[in-house]
């Protein structure tokens, strides 16, 4: 059986995976990098930890399409 900690760790990587497919999904719909600004309007999630982990998912599927 899971404990809270590794529910909320599983919970958070799913978040982060779906900041993942967001930014992929971006990439393939519009053009440049999108600014801080326009990627917090993307992140469904208002409160943290939730938004910090989409934010970051986000961010690391950018970093590996710009390599």
């Amino acid at each position: 059986m899971m404990t809270t900690d590794a529910n909320d760790d599983f919970r958070m990587s799913r978040v982060e995976a779906e900041g993942w497919n967001a930014a992929q999904r971006y990439m393939v719909d519009q053009a440049g990098t999108p600014d801080d600004i326009r990627i917090a309007d993307f992140n469904p999630y208002r409160g943290d930890p939730a938004r910090g982990r989409w934010a970051a998912g986000f961010r690391k599927a950018l970093a590996a399409g710009a390599a």
